[in-house]
């Protein structure tokens, strides 16, 4: 993945060029006041975690599968997915290519990032690449139901959040999908980094996740056992990390469709989590 990766240009494995040049100029740096090093570029090293998950689809005789990336913007990272994944039926969503207009019109005032990728109108015409707002319950029950889960189309099996990077939209991709990927398939969620956007999702989110994939339901007189997110708790094979990526696992419980309100991420997710991680439960 590495090699494919940064022949696109994608930054989910930049972090291998910029490091070393970082180091000799700290003003080359994105963060050069960080203590860590490996955190004071651009970029990232997501490799490892793609080849671990990802290999098995990656040949010409692999299992054909259905997937998802959020966060198309110039492309680099999906034509890296697209090389990398043959066989894989590829989709994306990306808000930039919106009709241009003011957001509180449901458009987009900011440019066009996606259409500077050379395979963006082919990806139009072949309705791969998918112009809304993936934060938005509408839309992405829209194109799930309408665009992806056809009669005989592949099962959905990777899901990949490289969007906005805010703690609240990465909760709504992990509400919103994990029931629907099919047993044994994954959620990646990219940048899950200590920066003001997202790192209310590393600091709230994820360890509710966490404690839930370790509740088994047994109340002591010390300890009451109970469940941050009920709705996705028994859908959790696994949650395993990297720095600033991980990958949420599906056990073999069916996929199956949430109503609205069971797709959205629980009102308290984010207000209650000192409370059910730390009680009084």
């Amino acid at each position: 993945f590495k090699e494919i990766a940064q022949k696109t240009g994608t930054d989910k494995v930049a972090g291998y060029t910029q490091l070393p040049e970082c180091l000799k100029d700290p003003e080359k740096c994105t963060c050069k006041e960080c203590e860590r090093e490996v955190c004071r570029p651009w970029g990232h090293f997501y490799d490892t975690l793609y080849n671990r998950w990802l290999k098995k689809y990656s040949s010409d005789d692999a299992e054909e599968i259905q997937f998802l990336e959020i966060g198309f913007f110039y492309g680099n990272g999906f034509d890296a997915y697209s090389q990398f994944l043959p066989r894989a039926e590829k989709h994306s969503m990306e808000i930039s290519c919106l009709e241009p207009g003011p957001r509180n019109e449901g458009k987009w005032p900011w440019g066009n990032f996606a259409i500077k990728n050379s395979n963006y109108d082919s990806l139009r015409a072949a309705r791969r690449l998918h112009c809304g707002d993936a934060s938005s319950y509408e839309f992405l029950n829209e194109i799930w139901t309408k665009e992806m889960k056809r009669p005989g189309a592949p099962p959905l099996k990777v899901v990949i959040d490289d969007g906005s990077h805010l703690s609240e939209q990465m909760a709504t991709s992990l509400f919103f999908w994990l029931p629907r990927i099919e047993p044994g398939g994954i959620l990646v969620m990219e940048d899950i980094q200590p920066i003001t956007e997202s790192n209310k999702f590393r600091t709230h989110i994820l360890p509710q996740v966490i404690k839930d994939l370790h509740w088994c339901g047994n109340n002591l007189t010390e300890i009451t056992d109970t469940r941050c997110f009920p709705g996705i708790q028994p859908l959790l094979a696994g949650v395993h990390c990297e720095m600033h990526i991980c990958v949420f696992e599906r056990n073999d419980a069916p996929s199956y469709e949430p109503d609205k309100e069971n797709s959205s991420t629980p009102p308290n997710a984010f207000s209650n989590a000192q409370k059910c991680l730390f009680g009084p439960h």
